[in-house]
């Protein structure tokens, strides 16, 4: 109470501030920081749970605003290479809102953070010495940064963007398709998550969506068939597309909705021959008025440009002389129905037929194997069906149809067809109209024989509403590119001044096709993702590898240091197209098939015979292709049969299965949960405003320490470092930590080993801290020459003080030397402002301590 007292006296604790020091204009109160965490909480959980049917992509990407909105986008957290910074030492936007919401008072989200920082870093967004790596190394560090702009905001879109900016890639996605509504809410314009289509969920792609948090950002109910049906595991486009679309937000992806690709010619620098993409592009009004740009046409500069804009892709189109033909493949004269039917519920389902008023089993069939299922549907509906495929959502059931086009004219059907955005719109005439209601009494009759339910008394006679309920493909009908990525590059380094003009071939940057716009799938075979996912590896593994000369020189036995660039390019192309080779014709491997390891294969043995009851570790996709493909695997799997021999060698993945036990081993909390402690990134400044220095602890807050342990009576604590030069201001603030939390422990052992005195003695706490000039109470015996007793050390503290002074602060400078670029001005603002605010701290304690002091020599 009388260390409080003096406190305030001295003006350093205002009412209602807990022993907060003095707010500034560049200070952020505690009550401000949980205010802010609290309201931020609240959003971010809005934003998790935010997801179709109830809600799009648009709503996603409006809350994000809200979420990580200017005063979060200027968080600055301690890194292990000094504080973030936007140009030179980056952080994911999900690192920020941790270190200001912590867990949002919820259990999951330790679990979600530490997910999060699971998924591989490679290149510049690799830190060495982060625990978040298990001690495993950089995959790729001689990763180039580049400007990545993807085009196309659907699954294999954002994918590719996730996987880029794990690589330390700049990434940004043109999606052009905003929702548009007219004023009786009426649809006009389908947005980009308006398909609820259901393609196949194949082993791998669902562990790479469960490393993405699939459990936790999709309801229960969503989950459920993409985590928990392995054979006919399906997940909806919509649902997809938020789920990546919450990843990529939250890994730092820049998502441009209402912003279209137009075109895109080649620019060269005239000194060093460097190609770049000059990329016209279209805003609308709220894009252009989000982005400061001007509506309608503008031009943007890219290092890459990476189509993933569909089947119709125009990226394609207009890059066409460099992908080469587009061959049209047409495998047979078959047409392809898609339905989505209404949910029926239990009750209604026992009206219908089905006992117990539970629907059937999710169904994917095929004429020559299910040869009774088809006569059955012949029979009572008349109808020859090649395949049918049945998967039920959370909120609807989805059906194919492959029927022939001769038993479409049979029923009366005109046999036409629609691409899919053509399909889903809504009928324009009486013509199309009636078109439509014979495909839906015709889908009717097809699924009813088939015993799949729908209820014809429901709305829209049983089908889902327009535009997704009913509609017709030509799904014969795919598209082929002779080559998926291409570019041509000068050497890094080369000047015209120095190695003359440039006498080679025509530099082309960096340009690739992805997903349907570089295969487009036969959709009944469920290939659209299993193909897909694989563009996006060999996509992000061309970027990452354009410079990595060491990689190839390695490969073949040779020197990097005489590996020449025309080399490596040329081994590069060759490694590219030999990987669409593989992707177009699937041969990946067996074990990222099944996503499992292979229980007789070296990772499984190896791990196991070091540990056996471990924990098996999911097979999960990377970007290397020697991880996917059977050939690349099959040369691995020769050369580890060798090194395994050797008892020192210890696969990759066994020594990270290993390292992730003991990690989980010591954060773990135990319980059915499985919580964790999750420690992020000391949290520095928000938007400038620095956290205020707790006067008990000397710590930040948002900073997590442990007290330091005691140090015996006499210790030397350790030494302010001295000397000129730049000091990070963090560092200092550690250290003074330390010191401080050294000796109130040190004050705390010599009072409680000290004699008791005749009179009370006054109250020492932990929030005492001693200054330059004081003394603290000495052991029994004596300490440095001073009499034994509190009184005694108060008499000799009160001798000292008559011979000391408090020092006057000495002055922040205010002049900025030049060259400094602004990031680092900016840094010079937050330590001299740190500085000033620790002066005037400094002051004032050192005025209270001689308050007490002089109040314990007057007794």
């Amino acid at each position: 109470p009388r260390v409080v007292r003096a406190e305030r006296s001295a003006g350093l604790q205002q009412p209602g501030t807990s022993g907060r020091a003095p707010l500034t204009a560049a200070m952020i109160s505690v009550a401000q920081l949980e205010d802010l965490a609290e309201d931020k909480a609240k959003t971010f959980t809005k934003f998790l749970l935010t997801q179709p049917p109830a809600a799009n992509g648009e709503d996603l990407l409006t809350i994000w605003e809200e979420v990580y909105d200017e005063e979060m986008q200027k968080v600055k957290i301690q890194t292990i290479n000094g504080p973030c910074d936007d140009e030179t030492n980056r952080v994911f936007p999900y690192e920020k809102l941790q270190a200001v919401m912590k867990d949002g008072g919820n259990w999951k989200w330790p679990r979600m953070w530490q997910r999060f920082d699971e998924i591989e870093r490679r290149g510049s967004a690799y830190r060495e010495g982060e625990k978040l790596h298990f001690n495993m190394p950089n995959k790729n560090p001689n990763i180039a940064e580049q400007r990545v702009l993807i085009v196309g905001g659907g699954p294999i879109g954002l994918r590719t963007a996730i996987e880029m900016a794990m690589a330390g890639h700049r990434v940004v996605i043109f999606e052009k398709r905003r929702e548009l509504k007219d004023a009786s809410g009426e649809l006009t314009q389908l947005g980009f998550t308006n398909r609820i289509n259901r393609p196949h969920m194949w082993p791998f792609v669902r562990n790479d969506l469960a490393k993405l948090n699939g459990k936790d950002f999709m309801s229960r109910e969503a989950s459920y068939p993409v985590f928990t049906e392995p054979d006919t595991s399906s997940i909806g486009i919509d649902e997809l597309q938020c789920l990546l679309l919450k990843n990529a937000l939250l890994l730092g992806v820049d998502f441009r909705l209402g912003v279209g690709y137009d075109n895109a010619t080649i620019r060269t620098d005239p000194k060093n021959m460097m190609p770049t993409w000059e990329v016209e592009c279209s805003y609308d009004d709220r894009s252009a008025a989000k982005y400061g740009k001007g509506k309608g046409k503008n031009v943007e500069v890219f290092d890459c440009l990476i189509g993933c804009d569909g089947p119709r892709s125009t990226v394609r189109d207009t890059q066409s002389k460099h992908f080469g033909n587009i061959e049209k493949r047409k495998f047979m004269d078959c047409v392809g129905i898609v339905a989505n039917v209404r949910k029926v519920n239990r009750k209604r389902l026992k009206e219908l037929g089905f006992e117990f008023g539970q629907e059937p089993g999710d169904m994917n069939r095929t004429k020559m194997v299910f040869k009774d299922f088809f006569k059955q549907i012949t029979d009572k509906a008349d109808a020859d069906i090649e395949n049918l495929i049945y998967y039920k959502a959370s909120h609807h059931n989805y059906t194919i149809l492959v029927p022939k086009r001769a038993d479409l004219i049979k029923h009366g059907l005109s046999g036409k067809v629609y691409n899919f955005a053509a399909g889903r719109d809504k009928a324009a005439d009486d013509a199309r109209s009636e078109e439509k209601n014979k495909l839906k009494k015709y889908c009717r009759s097809v699924l009813q024989a088939a015993g799949i339910p729908i209820d014809e008394q429901a709305e829209n006679g049983g089908f889902v509403d327009a535009p997704n309920d009913c509609m017709a493909f030509d799904f014969a009908e795919c598209w082929n590119t002779k080559k998926s990525i291409v570019f041509n590059l000068p050497p890094p380094g080369y000047d015209v001044e120095v190695d003359g003009p440039w006498m080679g071939r025509n530099l082309i940057p960096l340009v690739a096709l992805a997903g349907d716009a570089l295969l487009e799938p036969f959709w009944p075979m469920g290939l659209g993702l299993k193909r897909g996912w694989q563009a996006v590896m060999d996509t992000c593994y061309a970027v990452d590898n354009l410079y990595n000369r060491e990689k190839y020189a390695t490969r073949m036995g040779k020197d990097p240091a005489t590996f020449s660039w025309e080399d490596h390019y040329e081994a590069h192309q060759a490694q590219v197209s030999q990987n669409f080779e593989f992707c177009n014709r699937l041969k990946i491997s067996d074990e990222l098939a099944k996503g499992e390891y292979d229980p007789k294969g070296v990772v499984l043995m190896q791990l196991l015979k070091k540990v056996k009851d471990a924990e098996r570790p999911v097979f999960e996709v990377e970007v290397d292709p020697w991880t996917r493909y059977e050939p690349l695997m099959k040369e691995l799997g020769d050369s580890w049969k060798t090194m395994s021999k050797d008892d020192a060698w210890v696969h990759s993945r066994v020594q990270k299965s290993l390292n992730m036990a003991a990690f989980y081993a010591e954060v773990g909390k135990g319980g059915k949960n499985g919580e964790i402690t999750y420690e992020g990134k000391p949290l520095l400044s928000i938007n400038g405003k620095v956290l205020p220095v707790f006067k008990g602890t000397g710590s930040v807050l948002g900073a997590a320490s442990k007290p330091a342990p005691a140090p015996a009576p006499g210790a030397k604590l350790a030494a302010v470092p001295q000397g000129g030069g730049y000091v990070n201001p963090l560092e200092m603030q550690q250290l003074a930590k330390e010191r401080q939390q050294a000796m109130a422990a040190m004050v705390q052992a010599r009072a409680q080993a000290s004699a008791p005195a005749p009179a009370p003695a006054p109250e020492v706490t932990s929030s005492w801290r001693p200054s330059v000039g004081s003394v603290a109470p000495p052991k029994s015996g004596g300490v440095g020459g001073l009499p034994c007793g509190i009184a005694a050390a108060a008499a000799a503290a009160a001798g000292v003080m008559k011979a000391t002074h408090v020092a006057a602060p000495m002055p922040v400078s205010t002049v900025v030397p030049g060259g400094l670029s602004p990031a680092a001005e900016a840094e010079l603002f937050h330590v001299r402002n740190m500085i000033q605010t620790l002066q005037s701290s400094l002051a004032a304690f050192q005025k209270a301590e001689q308050d007490i002091l002089s109040r314990a020599a007057g007794r």
